[in-house]
């Protein structure tokens, strides 16, 4: 078992923050790679999460402000938002803290899982904007009310969900869908670890060394995301939604076939 307390332990971070980093600013799920890593070192779950929530506060911004200079982030569109997120994303936090997962441990494999299948079958998924589309809002707002909760709550693979509610429900771009969706990721994931810090659930040095990899990895994933675009998105998104949706189902198996029996 790693050691998180020892200072040993601290390079085996970094270098999965690097990594964690290239996947969460292309594709979101970064919590793939460092839940496991967390609970692996016996970290409760719900230290894993909160701290996986504070090394991604370093890969969010920098991925942002390289987003940011590339002129790719819809900030009139994505700023009215992120109020919600942010309220959201909270609510999620405290949910964690006080209420079982069991509900969400049934929901998330088939939404991921639908998630990829999107992403793979779907042609509308373009570096050019569906300007034929117009923003359908009955889907947008709940939609972004149940993710920033979920983002809170558990958060792995939230990204994903944000980047395909923009794209349905805005007409984004492939590549401006993934820049704008880091913001209302980021403004939810910080209200929920406000939350966890005030209920001593983050676990700072684990945390600090998994985001100072976090930097270099939002770094190099950002401008694989600007070079490459959709054709970079899609199999990246499908990939992390599909390997997340088995290692949940395989994780959470016992509790799945009660719930079928």
């Amino acid at each position: 078992m790693l050691d998180f307390t020892s200072l040993a332990a601290l390079p085996v971070f970094t270098a999965s923050g690097v990594l964690a980093g290239i996947i969460e600013a292309s594709a979101g799920g970064s919590g793939l790679i460092v839940i496991p890593l967390l609970l692996m070192a016996g970290v409760s779950p719900a230290a894993a999460m909160a701290t996986s929530k504070l090394q991604y506060m370093f890969g969010a911004v920098t991925s942002i402000t390289r987003f940011h200079q590339a002129r790719l982030i819809q900030w009139k569109t994505v700023l009215p938002l992120a109020a919600l997120t942010a309220f959201s994303g909270a609510v999620g936090a405290f949910a964690l803290v006080w209420i079982k997962n069991s509900l969400l441990t049934l929901l998330v494999p088939p939404l991921l899982i639908a998630a990829a299948g999107y992403f793979i079958f779907s042609p509308r998924l373009s570096d050019e904007p569906n300007h034929l589309r117009r923003p359908f809002l009955p889907l947008l707002l709940p939609g972004l009310a149940l993710v920033g909760f979920y983002d809170g709550f558990f958060g792995v693979g939230s990204g994903s969900f944000y980047v395909l509610l923009l794209v349905w429900g805005l007409g984004l771009a492939a590549r401006e869908a993934t820049a704008t969706a880091k913001i209302v990721d980021f403004v939810s994931a910080f209200a929920a670890l406000i939350v966890l810090i005030s209920q001593h659930e983050v676990l700072w040095l684990p945390g600090l060394a998994l985001g100072i990899g976090q930097i270099l990895g939002a770094w190099l994933g950002a401008g694989l995301v600007i070079r490459r675009g959709a054709r970079f998105i899609r199999p990246v998104l499908a990939f992390m939604s599909l390997a997340l949706s088995l290692k949940l189902c395989y994780d959470y198996r016992y509790e799945l076939l009660g719930f079928l029996q």
